[in-house]
């Protein structure tokens, strides 16, 4: 009996692994991971666009319609931080924050009242420490959750459209933009102390960047006309080199880059395109929506095979669209539309 009781108990144990084994599926996220934000701008209601889904895209709902908070501003980024905490800005220097999910969204107050000032990405480390980048060199970071903030003297970023910012840790922060037919890119390693620019060889700032994102030491600052810069190895050399991409007469602005890991990447381009390599740049596979004229604003993959995207109409009247993919984006679908340019989407950061 006691032999039979072991016996028992491996093929029990050996039962349990392969079941957990057979019903575990990377691709497919837990319920929690499923949930999903897309920031917009004002519509006919004249409020901003916030819009939720808690099934992986398949279904949405609006937040913050009637809210004061979300009057008259264009939310332009927006980042979860968990199921409950998720941050959004935009238009007229406006900060936003939920913490039920949600269901009510307030303004926190920036380190300066200047309503001209047009927020444009932020991006959150450690769960608490942000930073925030937008129009005539505005950076902002907080290191305590938003409770208070620094402002980073705009002159020394030229006073131009800080469009993109990313921070590897709360240290370790790059920001791009342009302004002035060049572009601009700076980086702190000391959280913001004190700043560095970057100057790429063959003059490749005078391409206008639009952002910038990171995976471990892979570091991308992308662009215009498909151009980007690539270091992997923590934004010690850099690399340059463009996107083989077409359409419209040349090639395409790269407007968003999601890194999945330091080999996948997937851009969202004007002209009906999305990108993706699976190689860190060197071969780019194409992925082409027909029959709907718009250009991709903001993509982002939970792994290899489903990815989320939102897009907006090239021709009026205004539309934005979320499009969503399950097979590594060989075939991408409309989810849903609206009367909004939608300019961002995020999953739960890990």
């Amino acid at each position: 009996m006691k032999h039979f009781g072991f016996l028992f108990s491996v093929i029990m144990i050996m039962m349990a692994i392969v079941f957990n084994s057979c019903n575990k599926d990377d691709s497919v996220p837990s319920e929690r991971e499923k949930y999903v934000w897309v920031s917009g701008s004002v519509d006919s209601t004249g409020y901003g666009m916030i819009l939720y889904s808690a099934d992986g895209g398949e279904n949405w709902e609006r937040q913050g319609e009637g809210n004061p908070s979300l009057q008259g501003i264009d939310v332009q980024d927006i980042w979860a931080v968990d199921d409950q905490t998720v941050w959004a800005i935009g238009s007229r220097n406006v900060i936003l924050k939920t913490l039920d999910g949600g269901k009510t969204w307030v303004q926190v107050q920036a380190p300066e009242n200047n309503p001209d000032t047009f927020l444009s990405s932020i991006c959150i480390v450690k769960q608490t420490n942000i930073w925030i980048s937008g129009s005539s060199g505005t950076v902002y970071s907080s290191t305590d959750n938003g409770n208070t903030w620094t402002k980073f003297d705009p002159s020394f970023f030229n006073n131009q459209f800080m469009q993109g910012i990313w921070a590897i840790t709360p240290q370790k922060v790059f920001v791009a933009g342009n302004g002035q037919n060049r572009g601009y890119i700076f980086h702190t390693t000391d959280g913001g102390a004190t700043w560095d620019s970057i100057s790429p060889s063959a003059n490749y700032n005078k391409n206008l960047w639009l952002g910038v994102t990171s995976n471990k030491n892979t570091i991308v600052i992308y662009g215009r006309a498909s151009h980007y810069i690539a270091s992997t190895d923590g934004g010690i050399t850099w690399k340059n080199d463009s996107v083989p991409s077409g359409g419209g007469g040349g090639p395409a602005d790269l407007n968003d880059l999601f890194m999945l890991n330091p080999e996948t990447w997937w851009g969202a381009f004007d002209f009906n395109q999305f990108y993706k390599t699976n190689d860190g740049g060197s071969v780019w596979i194409p992925q082409i929506i027909e029959n709907i004229s718009m250009f991709m604003f903001g993509i982002e993959a939970w792994d290899s095979q489903f990815a989320l995207a939102v897009s907006r109409n090239s021709n009026p009247p205004l539309r934005g669209f979320i499009l969503k993919t399950v097979n590594g984006g060989t075939n991408w679908e409309v989810k849903q539309s609206y009367s909004s340019r939608l300019s961002k989407v995020t999953f739960i950061k890990q």
